[in-house]
Protein backbone atom coordinates (compact mmCIF):
# COMPACT_ATOMS: atom_id res chain seq x y z
CA UNK A 1 0.00 0.00 0.00
CA UNK A 2 1.39 3.41 -1.07
CA UNK A 3 1.17 6.46 1.37
CA UNK A 4 0.38 9.42 -0.24
CA UNK A 5 2.90 12.64 0.89
CA UNK A 6 1.12 15.95 1.40
CA UNK A 7 3.00 18.52 0.35
CA UNK A 8 2.08 22.05 2.03
CA UNK A 9 2.73 24.78 0.10
CA UNK A 10 4.09 27.94 2.44
CA UNK A 11 2.26 29.98 -0.44
CA UNK A 12 -0.85 28.48 -0.37
CA UNK A 13 -0.91 28.30 3.31
CA UNK A 14 -0.21 31.66 3.71
CA UNK A 15 -2.90 32.67 1.65
CA UNK A 16 -5.26 31.47 4.67
CA UNK A 17 -3.64 32.99 7.01
CA UNK A 18 -4.68 36.65 6.60
CA UNK A 19 -8.98 35.48 6.06
CA UNK A 20 -8.40 33.77 9.89
CA UNK A 21 -6.59 36.63 11.29
CA UNK A 22 -9.33 38.47 10.40
CA UNK A 23 -11.83 36.14 11.61
CA UNK A 24 -10.23 35.67 14.58
CA UNK A 25 -9.91 39.58 15.44
CA UNK A 26 -13.70 40.02 14.72
CA UNK A 27 -14.55 37.26 17.40
CA UNK A 28 -12.79 38.70 20.20
CA UNK A 29 -14.01 42.26 19.08
CA UNK A 30 -17.70 40.85 19.38
CA UNK A 31 -16.77 39.52 23.10
CA UNK A 32 -15.39 42.57 23.83
CA UNK A 33 -17.97 45.13 23.06
CA UNK A 34 -20.79 42.55 24.33
CA UNK A 35 -18.60 42.52 27.89
CA UNK A 36 -18.18 46.30 28.16
CA UNK A 37 -22.20 46.75 27.49
CA UNK A 38 -23.17 44.41 29.86
CA UNK A 39 -20.65 44.89 32.84
CA UNK A 40 -19.74 49.00 32.30
CA UNK A 41 -22.50 50.52 30.33
CA UNK A 42 -25.42 49.01 32.11
CA UNK A 43 -23.30 49.82 35.44
CA UNK A 44 -22.72 53.29 34.30
CA UNK A 45 -26.97 53.81 33.50
CA UNK A 46 -28.17 52.44 36.88
CA UNK A 47 -26.02 54.58 38.48
CA UNK A 48 -27.52 57.76 36.73
CA UNK A 49 -31.19 56.43 37.07
CA UNK A 50 -30.35 56.10 41.08
CA UNK A 51 -29.10 59.26 40.94
CA UNK A 52 -32.11 60.74 38.83
CA UNK A 53 -34.15 59.21 41.34
CA UNK A 54 -32.54 60.08 44.11
CA UNK A 55 -33.53 63.82 43.16
CA UNK A 56 -36.75 62.74 42.39
CA UNK A 57 -37.55 61.39 45.86
CA UNK A 58 -38.38 63.62 48.82
CA UNK A 59 -36.16 62.49 51.58
CA UNK A 60 -38.79 61.32 54.66
CA UNK A 61 -38.01 62.07 58.55
CA UNK A 62 -38.22 58.62 60.11
CA UNK A 63 -40.11 59.21 63.72
CA UNK A 64 -37.39 57.78 65.88
CA UNK A 65 -39.02 57.21 69.08
CA UNK A 66 -41.62 54.59 66.81
CA UNK A 67 -38.40 52.98 65.36
CA UNK A 68 -36.85 52.30 68.78
CA UNK A 69 -40.24 50.69 69.49
CA UNK A 70 -39.99 48.24 66.77
CA UNK A 71 -36.36 47.76 67.28
CA UNK A 72 -37.23 46.92 71.20
CA UNK A 73 -40.47 44.17 70.32
CA UNK A 74 -37.71 42.64 67.82
CA UNK A 75 -35.10 41.99 70.40
CA UNK A 76 -38.06 41.43 73.04
CA UNK A 77 -39.12 38.42 70.36
CA UNK A 78 -35.75 37.22 69.68
CA UNK A 79 -34.32 36.70 72.86
CA UNK A 80 -33.81 33.23 73.54
CA UNK A 81 -36.24 32.08 76.75
CA UNK A 82 -34.59 30.76 79.93
CA UNK A 83 -34.79 27.60 80.86
CA UNK A 84 -35.29 26.64 84.48
CA UNK A 85 -33.01 24.65 85.32
CA UNK A 86 -34.48 23.60 88.81
CA UNK A 87 -36.88 21.57 88.09
CA UNK A 88 -35.30 19.14 85.32
CA UNK A 89 -34.08 15.75 86.22
CA UNK A 90 -30.44 14.18 85.20
CA UNK A 91 -30.43 12.17 82.87
CA UNK A 92 -27.54 10.10 83.81
CA UNK A 93 -28.56 9.05 87.35
CA UNK A 94 -28.77 5.06 87.93
CA UNK A 95 -32.29 4.15 88.31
Amino acid sequence: MKTKKIKINFFTALRYVYPITIIIIMVILLFLINFLYGNVYQTIIQAELITDLQKDITEENIETSEFENILKNITEKTKPKKLDTDNLKDPFIPI
